[in-house]
């Protein structure tokens, strides 16, 4: 199998991240691509143009990191997503959040980075906005994540990480401090270490 990915890319982070967690490495090659450039063979895999992207041995191939992990999660016995029940759909919730709170910090990122005469404030504020009050939500809910390894809280720290990356004035451990230190763990842990954007990016 293959995994195209973008060093910067929080999704493709996050499934690169389970895969080492679950010891998958020696079945998933990890595949640069720049999909700005509109490779043919991540087109060829994903119509959307889009990472991460997985080409499986049998079956079509997979896009959209939250389905990506779901399939990653089913190759081993080391389960990072409950079979069912609440569980199960706490850590989705979790996830959900996470992913949101990145496509957020996106739009934002889209937004500043545009010629100042189409810079729109309302939008930039609005997407600011919108990562707070998901820090706060993320904040007063930790207890459901903070002690926890599964995909919710990988996500999470993903996330987090992002704005590491393209929000850093932000300053959010200021704010958050329970989240910083969650963070914290997480960042110290060899996925996250070895999937670590590259310096400048």
């Amino acid at each position: 199998m293959k995994l195209y990915i973008s060093n910067t890319s929080p999704y493709a982070r996050k499934c690169r991240a389970l895969i080492l967690e679950k010891g998958l490495e020696g079945r998933v090659e990890i595949v640069e691509a720049a999909p700005l450039e509109d490779p043919a063979e991540l087109q060829a895999l994903n119509p959307l143009g889009k990472v991460p992207a997985l080409e499986r041995e049998r079956g079509p191939a997979l896009m959209d990191s939250p389905l990506i992990c779901e399939y990653l999660d089913t190759l081993n016995d080391e389960n990072w997503i409950p079979a069912s029940g609440e569980s199960r759909i706490l850590v989705l919730r979790q996830q959900a959040l996470a992913d949101g709170l990145i496509d957020l910090t996106i739009g934002r990122r889209i937004e500043l980075m545009r010629e100042d005469e189409q810079k729109w404030d309302f939008w930039a504020d609005r997407w600011a906005k919108g990562i707070a009050r998901t820090l706060d939500v993320l904040e007063q809910e930790r207890g459901q994540f903070e002690r926890s390894v599964d995909l919710g809280a990988l996500s999470v720290a993903v996330a987090l990480g992002y704005l590491d990356l393209r929000y850093a004035d932000l300053d959010w451990r200021e704010r958050w401090p329970a989240l910083g230190e969650f963070a914290r763990r997480w960042f110290e842990r060899d996925s996250f270490k070895k999937t670590a954007p590259p310096t400048g990016a």
